[in-house]
């Protein structure tokens, strides 16, 4: 198995190339890593996730409407809600303040008091993502916004392309080479790419720090 050492330049990684990469890095062009690819991507994209939450990509909005006595939104894909906002009747926007569920049930004893909500409590939803409850019950139908921090469309078969592999392809690659050397029980590759990973990681946010301070303070 190679011991391959990552040169820093640009490396376009959408499905197709990243798996071709992997295999080339790795030198292993087997059937049992070729199928095991897709979730080892799977695993690279959620360590990415991990350790950049902030990532543009991961800022996505729900939105809809509450119904008259329905307290209760799923947000499938969040793994953190950002803000809650309603728009009233008169065309008002609300932001809902945040609190824990324990203050609602406090707050509201009766579950069936209805009214224009002022709270919102976050749990676990029961199948995936998060479940935002809001109090008062509406007692009107009221469109809604969640803004919440959840992991993009990942690469795979059907998405050949993704914000993280267009724009941060060596974290990418790093991770996923990490990832397969854990997936081949390969001690001799595995710290080298996660010390490969954790060098990507601080390089690509101090790219984003200059490219911050560029946009908003005239560019360092």
């Amino acid at each position: 198995m190679a011991h391959g050492v990552m040169e820093h330049g640009e490396i376009k990684m959408n499905f197709t190339q990243l798996k071709t990469n992997i295999q080339n890095f790795i030198e292993d062009d087997s059937t049992e890593l070729d199928t095991s690819i897709p979730e080892i991507i799977k695993q690279a994209e959620s360590m990415i996730f991990a350790r950049l939450p902030n990532l543009p990509c991961y800022r996505q909005t729900n939105t809809g409407n509450f119904s008259v006595g329905t307290a209760t939104i799923n947000v499938a894909n969040a793994r953190m809600i950002r803000q809650v906002q309603i728009t009233t009747s008169s065309s008002n926007v609300v932001y809902l303040k945040h609190r824990t569920d324990s203050y609602i049930k406090d707050f509201r004893p009766n579950v069936t008091t209805q009214g224009q909500p002022e709270f919102y409590a976050t749990k676990k939803a029961t199948t995936s993502g998060i479940q935002v409850l809001v109090s008062p019950v509406p007692s009107a139908t009221l469109a809604y916004e969640i803004d919440f921090i959840g992991l993009e469309t990942g690469l795979s078969d059907s998405n050949a392309n993704s914000w993280v592999g267009d724009n941060a392809e060596q974290v990418l690659l790093s991770a996923a080479l990490y990832e397969t050397s854990t997936f081949l029980k390969a001690p001799d590759t595995v710290n080298l790419y996660k010390q490969q990973f954790d060098e990507a990681i601080a390089l690509f946010q101090q790219e984003m720090v200059r490219n911050y301070a560029s946009e908003y303070e005239g560019g360092i």
